[in-house]
């Protein structure tokens, strides 16, 4: 499949996921509820994998990998970014988690594979911070201690997300059965979360959150996160990370489109800013661009 159409796959959705997010609690839906209906519905697509003897036979084969991978960007994670998006707007969120991705991502890639970053990509972490300070400047964040916890939330995400990448790559795991991994792990936190966790389900909002299970669930999981991973097998962690400068703009268009969350101009100008840093920082380049658009291989 094309580099280009992989990225259509990917990168929109998840530009909507913070949206989503967003639009299940304002349906009156808690954290809680909008995790489990994802992961309820991410478990099923796993069990649908795990029939398949081939995938099965590739997954036990190495049962600790794919537990690894599968708790780094599973139920685990998907937990934390549901908490993280609720606490802040989503045009805010979209923003901030893709940065943290990126940086995490070539932290990690340096610490695992080797590959530290070049002066060019440090000066694009100074762009993307200077990008994230106009950004909220323009939308007048309020730094208070629900938005540095978000933000910090959002920090974890990205290390998190970095480790899965970075750590699928270096061992060569299968997409498919990397994503029937992350859902998998839903078999494990869905019952926590059904006993334990507050939830708001009612039949006025029942549709919304089937709707979250199906869009975050299968869809997300089973296309966009299985799309990106196999940008990271034919890219690298790194290349295929830089594709993620996609998201903020998109997200806050989408944000704008769907929530009628109001932006500025600043704010536009400040996502501007964080593009340009996450591609000087992803190693823009005409090797890497090259690469994105499908006319070079991974060396």
């Amino acid at each position: 499949m094309p580099v280009l159409v992989l990225a259509f796959l990917s990168f929109p959705p998840m530009a909507a996921q913070f949206a989503a997010t967003k639009f299940g609690v304002q349906a009156g839906l808690t954290a809680w509820d909008i995790a489990a209906f994802r992961y309820g519905a991410a478990a099923l697509g796993s069990l649908l994998v795990l029939a398949n003897p081939t995938r099965r036979a590739i997954m036990l084969a190495m049962p600790g990998r794919f537990l690894i991978v599968g708790l780094l960007g599973g139920a685990f994670y998907g937990a934390i970014f549901t908490a993280a998006t609720t606490m802040m707007p989503a045009s805010h969120s979209t923003l901030f988690a893709p940065s943290s991705s990126i940086l995490c991502t070539l932290l990690v890639a340096g610490v695992v594979l080797g590959a530290w970053p070049s002066p060019t990509r440090l000066i694009g972490v100074g762009i993307i911070l200077a990008g994230l300070v106009v950004f909220a400047r323009a939308a007048d964040v309020q730094i208070d201690a629900e938005a540095l916890g978000g933000d910090a939330l959002f920090g974890l995400i990205g290390l998190l997300w970095g480790c899965f990448s970075v750590f699928a790559r270096k061992w060569n795991l299968d997409p498919l059965c990397c994503v029937a991994a992350m859902g998998a792990t839903g078999l494990l936190f869905v019952p926590l979360w059904f006993f334990f966790a507050p939830s708001n389900v009612t039949g006025a909002n029942l549709a919304v959150a089937l709707g979250e299970g199906i869009f975050q669930g299968w869809f997300l999981t089973f296309v966009a996160f299985l799309a990106y991973m196999k940008l990271v097998h034919r890219l690298g962690p790194p290349t295929a990370a830089l594709g993620i400068a996609l998201i903020p703009p998109m997200g806050v268009a989408i944000a704008t489109l769907v929530l009628h969350e109001t932006t500025y101009p600043g704010q536009w100008l400040g996502a501007a800013i964080v593009v340009a840093g996450l591609a000087i920082a992803g190693g823009a380049g005409a090797g890497p661009l090259g690469r994105v658009v499908g006319l070079r291989p991974v060396q």
